[in-house]
């Protein structure tokens, strides 16, 4: 699967005849190998502020995630101050969360069951499976890539769609924007952004080789 979605990629990159970035890489080029890279890790921590826009409300909090391919992800709440604690998680092969301590309860953002805290490992699956709708370079010297995700099967500005955007240089996770029905749900920004990569024997949740990519 994934050596047919680079074909389908490169062709389209042929085809469309886009311009490469000021070092001469396509985007679609930096997409494909971006999501190697983030398939060969064992796991990444980051501290995530989160707003989430619903139609007449605005929530801001911010999680304490640590993603792990292997065993639990935990996302910990740590600001606002009341609900600072609480704890969600979600083990290997499942997408149902579990909460330590009170309830977190602030809606659903679209019909599928996707919530303002199980946005953030969606984000993941984005990443790693998600059809790449388009890729582009941005900022004044080209110095993010922002990719667009979507049900392929959906037009443009319909069903829930991701717009993440990345570090060139570093290829770390910086911001994530949510879209259901054309209208942004959540926004989502990644700090201090850590990965640990898998190694030709991990057979754990603690093997491999750490590096701050924020």
């Amino acid at each position: 699967m994934r050596r047919l979605t680079a074909c389908v990629l490169m062709m389209t990159l042929l085809l469309s005849g886009c311009k490469a970035g000021s070092g001469g890489e396509a985007p679609e080029e930096a997409a494909l190998a971006l999501r190697e890279r983030y398939q060969a890790l064992a796991g990444w921590s980051a501290a995530v502020d989160i707003s989430v826009c619903y139609t007449e409300t605005v929530y801001d909090f911010t999680l304490e995630a640590q993603w792990r391919r292997k065993g639990e992800t935990v996302l910990t709440v740590a600001a606002p101050e009341e609900v600072a604690g609480i704890t969600a998680r979600v083990a290997q092969g499942e997408t149902v969360l579990e909460y330590d301590g009170a309830g977190l309860s602030l809606g659903l953002l679209d019909e599928s069951g996707l919530t303002p805290v199980s946005a953030v490992t969606a984000c993941m699956e984005q990443i790693e499976t998600g059809w790449m709708a388009r890729c582009a370079w941005a900022g004044e010297n080209g110095e993010f890539l922002q990719i667009s995700f979507r049900d392929p099967e959906r037009e443009a500005g319909t069903g829930t769609q991701f717009l993440l955007t990345f570090d060139r240089a570093s290829q770390a996770l910086l911001s994530a924007e949510v879209s259901v029905e054309g209208v942004t749900v959540l926004t989502a920004g990644f700090r201090d952004f850590t990965t640990e990569r898998m190694t030709s024997n991990d057979t754990g949740d603690d093997a491999g080789d750490r590096a701050d990519l924020g």
